[in-house]
């Protein structure tokens, strides 16, 4: 009886101890700070010119949209979780299945006719986390993957061609032509943009916004879409921007504020240990959800909704940014893809597809 009251004295002396050396030995967990973003010094940090635009003002544009076909409703071509679509020149799909660690691909008549990946892992043609795809002119598929580090090149039959690795981790991407490319690393450092030649090599990074860009750039994570003439198009989810790119341009490249700009949005920073964490303040709205290049415009899915809870697109021109028009779109979406007769809508676990004609009937409004 001694014996087992002595081990239960040590038992709970042992389970104390080990309490009190959680708490001391623990790292600290400092207290939540709300930071405001601030605009970098164009002349000390040579970021470049964000330019105003008319915020909450919409001219309305009626377009006519003729159901296709919904992508991923088939047995052996559904879907986990689809966050992207890309079209090839042929009018073929590309659904980046991020639930599925996978690219599929789609006939124009909505058949799936090839898986893209498809295994998790960390070799060629593997996946960790999937964040956007680009489709070549010759139909090779080009995959990010920023916790691999490293872009993969699928030729078309599905074989892997070639793996990139950049020197930080790739989280957006598009095609410029002529094998060139634009990258959004994660985090972006003090430049947001990395443009390539049709070699690998870096021979170009812009995009400076912010103070501490290192730091702050979680709130300029968006989506981005390229042009085989060299153009390219960003547009932030929460920081209510645009980065329209033109090397033939002067300046090739340079901000616009989106018709909706609630202005950058605060981030939420904590302290644990060595260690410091930041995330955008679950307040910011959201204000962008995907871009297309359309001939010379830029197609943006507005984070807000109509009011019969259907997703608007905003038009602007890409070589001045100026706001164009909008449309209703027949769905509420995560992402789409623009071309110039189609609509491709990213909705829950479909894609779904419209042909689109256009009806000359525009009006101005406030939305």
């Amino acid at each position: 009886m001694k014996r087992e009251r002595r081990l239960a004295i040590i038992t709970t002396l042992i389970i104390l101890a080990a309490a009190l050396a959680g708490v001391f030995l623990a790292p600290r967990i400092g207290p939540p700070a709300v930071l405001t973003p601030i605009v970098a010094d164009r002349a000390r940090e040579g970021t470049e010119e964000i330019r105003t635009q008319m915020a909450g003002e919409r001219s309305w544009e009626t377009p006519g949209f003729v159901f296709m076909h919904e992508l991923g409703r088939s047995p052996g071509a559904t879907m986990a979780d689809p966050i992207g679509v890309r079209v090839d020149g042929r009018g073929a799909a590309y659904v980046l299945d991020w639930g599925a660690r996978c690219v599929r691909k789609f006939s124009p008549a909505g058949d799936q006719v090839m898986v893209f990946g498809g295994q998790a892992g960390h070799g060629p043609g593997e996946f960790s986390n999937l964040t956007d795809i680009d489709i070549a002119d010759d139909g090779a598929v080009w995959a990010c993957d920023p916790a691999n580090g490293l872009v993969t090149v699928f030729a078309e039959d599905g074989n892997v061609r070639t793996t990139l690795r950049p020197g930080r981790p790739p989280l957006r991407l598009a095609l410029l032509g002529g094998g060139a490319f634009m990258l959004m690393p994660s985090p972006a450092g003090r430049y947001l943009f990395h443009r390539y030649d049709g070699q690998g090599a870096v021979v170009d990074t812009c995009g400076t916004v912010v103070h501490d860009q290192e730091m702050m750039s979680v709130i300029l994570d968006g989506r981005c879409a390229g042009s085989p003439d060299g153009r390219f198009a960003y547009a932030g989810y929460r920081a209510g921007i645009l980065g329209l790119y033109n090397i033939h341009r002067t300046p090739p490249l340079f901000f616009v504020q989106t018709v909706e700009h609630p202005g950058l949005p605060k981030i939420v920073a904590q302290q644990t240990g060595d260690v410091r964490y930041v995330r955008v303040s679950p307040d910011a709205p959201m204000v962008s959800r995907s871009i297309s290049i359309v001939g010379r415009e830029v197609h943006v899915l507005s984070g807000s909704l109509t009011p019969e809870k259907k997703g608007i697109m905003d038009v602007y021109d890409h070589d001045t940014g100026v706001y164009e028009r909008s449309y209703e779109i027949p769905v509420q979406a995560l992402a789409v893809c623009r071309t110039e007769g189609m609509l491709y809508a990213v909705a829950d676990t479909t894609v779904k597809v419209w042909s689109i004609t256009h009806v000359p009937s525009i009006h101005a409004g406030i939305q």
